[in-house]
């Protein structure tokens, strides 16, 4: 047996309108707000000691946290330099180029970074047939 089409249409739209009310108020009431605008957080800084260790004496060496070029050439171990960091709790990219004379033994290079207010931390990465050219990532937690 087939119920009686127009009390189930009418039936239907009691329905709707019962979930179209409550759907409305959550939906419809919405305050518009100002989108933030990229770009205008400020990008915390700051000051951090970079040290870098090395047993021979690369012939050529270069470290780059983004665009600082920070070393550009081999002085005595260790090198340490004062940089301005850009928020290291999110994590830093060093890049780390070196080379050296030929007959030189396979050897490492240490970075140390010392954020103020955060732990030193160390990574160290062996050279392979007289070079080396990492990118090192530094995280904070």
């Amino acid at each position: 047996m087939r119920g009686f089409p127009p009390i189930q249409l009418a039936l239907l739209i009691i329905a709707f309108i019962v979930l179209a009310i409550p759907l409305s108020h959550l939906t419809g009431n919405a305050q518009d707000k100002p989108l933030a605008k990229a770009g205008t957080k400020e990008e915390k800084h700051v000051k951090a000691l970079v040290r870098l260790r090395y047993a021979h004496k690369p012939a050529t060496l270069s470290l780059k946290i983004g665009d600082q070029s920070l070393v550009t050439a081999a002085d005595e171990s260790p090198i340490e330099v004062d940089a301005n960091l850009i928020e290291p709790k999110i994590g830093i990219d060093v890049l780390l180029a070196a080379t050296w004379p030929e007959n030189t033994p396979d050897t490492a290079l240490t970075v140390e970074i010392e954020p103020d207010g955060l732990d030193t931390q160390s990574q160290t990465r062996w050279s392979s047939s007289g070079s080396l050219d990492e990118a090192i990532t530094f995280t904070w937690k």
